[in-house]
């Protein structure tokens, strides 16, 4: 019964309310899983900060699997996570950097989720988290500053691999234009930066989950009342950004969101290098 009530608060609720909710119902399913497993018990409650669908330990080890596989992560790496969340992907990547003496900063607009993050890996110097006030329509309406502004807390070609997962769906053209920006400034030459992203294209433009509908010249929407819930971006559009950064893509993949998919992620990924 709670999860149905739930789902239909969430469908009426403002995005603070909603993200709340939608957390909520993601521990409600995760139970079982906290109270079988006393290692599971300490991991973040997805109602403080909702960073999306599914399970915090077998989501976190897809995603590095899939920077495994495609945006040739290596264990000595300097890694930037680009919206870090509660730290579900560092869990997975920490043990790996700290055998191969790789270091690792995230960075996301929730105060919440740095503490989380903080507290959790406070005992692991090459792990480092960093809290940016940035305003989100959908994340933090309140935030003190814009994306146009964001300055990433990295130094100029100090990064191996950057990653962004589920930050651009979530981002108007013009932010993400800024944050491949600093994504090309921080990174060393060579460096790679492995990003998801809704990419419409004519004939895939929207699917059964996601009934995007016109936005503007270049995305596309779920809602109208919060853009930011959910934004999907043209593939030239996308593709022009990442040149005008100064990146060079060199791979892509269909996720699961709409077919046809060719790797088993959710979103579309893609990879750029820097020249």
């Amino acid at each position: 019964m709670a999860p149905r009530i739930l789902r239909r608060l969430i469908a009426v609720a403002p995005p603070g309310v909603r993200r709340m909710l939608a957390g909520a119902l993601l521990d409600v399913k995760g139970l079982p899983a906290r109270l079988s497993d006393p290692k599971r018990r300490a991991e973040p409650w997805a109602f403080v900060h909702n960073v999306g669908d599914g399970d915090f330990v077998a989501v976190g080890a897809q995603l590095v699997r899939h920077l495994n596989d495609h945006a040739g992560l290596k264990p000595g790496d300097r890694v930037l996570d680009i919206g870090c969340g509660n730290g579900r992907v560092a869990e997975q990547l920490s043990p790996l950097l700290a055998e191969g003496g790789g270091t690792y900063v995230g960075f996301d607009l929730s105060p919440a989720g740095i503490r989380a993050c903080r507290r959790r890996f406070a005992r692991q110097p090459h792990m480092t988290f960093e809290h940016l006030d940035v305003w989100n329509g959908e994340y933090n309406a309140a935030g003190k500053l814009a994306e146009s502004e964001v300055v990433f807390p990295a130094a100029d070609a100090s990064v191996d691999l950057a990653f962004a997962t589920s930050v651009f769906t979530h981002m108007r053209m013009a932010g993400m234009r800024r944050y491949l920006a600093e994504s090309a400034r921080v990174l060393k030459p060579g460096g790679r930066l492995a990003f998801t992203a809704f990419s419409l294209t004519r004939g895939r433009e929207g699917s059964e989950t996601f009934a995007f509908q016109p936005f503007d010249e270049t995305s596309m929407i779920v809602d109208p009342r919060s853009p930011e819930r959910a934004i999907g971006h043209w593939r030239p559009a996308i593709e022009a950004a990442v040149a005008a950064a100064g990146l060079k893509l060199t791979a892509s993949h269909n996720g699961l969101w709409a077919p046809p998919s060719d790797y088993d992620g959710g979103q579309d990924l893609f990879v750029a290098v820097k020249g």
